[in-house]
């Protein structure tokens, strides 16, 4: 009964601590919204639920899986090295491969962002939320500066798995194809957003998808 005791006790611990840290995290977003409203600026949410992000990312992505899958299947099948496994050995290399391809996704936005917001990686929190890993800037950042971190996993690993399927097709190759794509497809629908704030101060939410966009009166 003692040892079941701790445990519950160490459970619950442990969920007060993640719910005093969310709470952190959003006291921290609204006084930063404070105080550039303090100053001045109009406020535009463009938040995005985290099934409406899957949904729409997915068709934003969707074309260029489809594209890419055609020059797959009449360019480079007839000389792809197609893996003989299925079952359990199929799912587990694609859980990897999935697990892989998020975590370097989220080091890349946290990269670019880390990179020209003039703070370093002090400017960037990682967080863990709906089972998802995610990157967010926690600094109010210009639309071209914002823009580069949400895109560079769309350029650097997008453009690098497209390559990799040409020079390897194959199984390994085409799948990690398809993740990254799709991985990137909420990306390129925030980007199309961002890219029409022009002179906006742009604000990453520091855990759901989208961002706050802050305009001079």
């Amino acid at each position: 009964r003692l040892k079941c005791f701790t445990i519950y006790q160490k459970a619950q611990e442990k969920i007060g601590g993640v719910i005093m840290q969310r709470e952190t995290i959003i006291a921290e977003f609204q006084h930063l919204q404070d105080d550039l409203k303090s100053v001045g600026y109009l406020k535009k949410d463009m938040i995005l639920s985290s099934s409406r992000t899957m949904i729409v990312g997915t068709l934003y992505a969707l074309p260029l899986v489809i594209i890419f899958g055609f020059v797959y299947r009449f360019l480079l099948l007839d000389h792809a090295r197609l893996l003989e496994m299925n079952g359990l050995s199929f799912y587990i290399m694609f859980l990897a491969i999935i697990i892989v391809s998020v975590i370097i996704h989220e080091c890349l936005h946290g990269l670019g962002w880390a990179l020209f917001s003039g703070k370093s990686w002090s400017s960037i929190r990682f967080n863990f939320h709906a089972m998802m890993p995610s990157c967010a800037c926690r600094i109010p950042l210009s639309r071209e500066k914002y823009l580069i971190g949400v895109l560079l996993p769309v350029i650097v690993l997008g453009g690098s798995s497209v390559v990799f399927m040409f020079v390897h097709p194959g199984t390994v190759s085409v799948l990690t194809m398809i993740v990254n794509i799709i991985l990137s497809g909420a990306d390129i629908m925030i980007a199309t957003s961002v890219i029409k704030e022009k002179g906006a101060l742009i604000v990453d939410h520091p855990i759901e998808a989208g961002y706050v966009a802050f305009i001079k009166r």
